[in-house]
């Protein structure tokens, strides 16, 4: 079983899930799951809440500094931020494969990020 610490294994129901952190742009709760997207056409569901993953990632000594909770939505790679815009109240981030995605956020949430990425 993978160890690195970039890697994310989540167990559950007889499935093992084997996220590489350093693929995921962000993180989107969906009820009881998570939807997990490396890329604009690439993502998966997993049986897990977004709660549940943020305590699991701070576990992983790189991912700390690397992903951030929004609201009650998202978790964001914060490296991969590409635009912040509290006036359209939504926040681009790139794909690495020269496409950005575009996710809603309040405003209050994303004037939080902007303080926090100037310091």
């Amino acid at each position: 079983m993978p160890t690195s610490t970039t890697t994310l294994c989540l167990s559950a129901h007889d499935e093992l899930y084997i996220i590489d952190l350093d693929k995921v742009i962000y993180m989107q709760a969906d009820d009881h799951y998570t939807h997990i997207f490396y890329s604009s056409t690439t993502h998966f569901m997993v049986p897990y809440g977004l709660g549940d993953i943020e305590s699991r990632l701070m576990n992983v000594p790189r991912a700390k500094s690397k992903f951030i909770r929004l609201g009650r939505k998202y978790i964001i790679n914060l490296n991969l931020i590409f635009r912040i815009s509290t006036i359209k109240e939504t926040l681009s981030l790139t794909d690495g494969l020269n496409g950005t995605i575009e996710i809603h956020v309040s405003k209050p949430v994303l004037r939080s990020l902007i303080e926090l990425i100037k310091q």
